[in-house]
């Protein structure tokens, strides 16, 4: 299982989700290279998405 999807955003920063994830997104995880979709509040003085929030995988 995982704790948290390791991500990078269109601006080539990395961040981390883990929230917003349930017990069976967390043992099967998107495949690496996946496009996901994700909700922020706002973002960091470093200018990252504050509080990212997994919400699904893009088709």
């Amino acid at each position: 299982m995982v704790g948290s999807l390791v991500c990078r955003v269109k601006n080539m920063q990395v961040i981390n989700i883990g929230s917003g994830l349930n017990n069976h997104q967390r043992s099967m995880p998107p495949k690496i290279g996946a496009i996901i979709t994700f909700k922020y509040y706002g973002l960091t003085s470093k200018g990252k998405p504050r509080f990212p929030v997994y919400l699904r995988v893009r088709k």
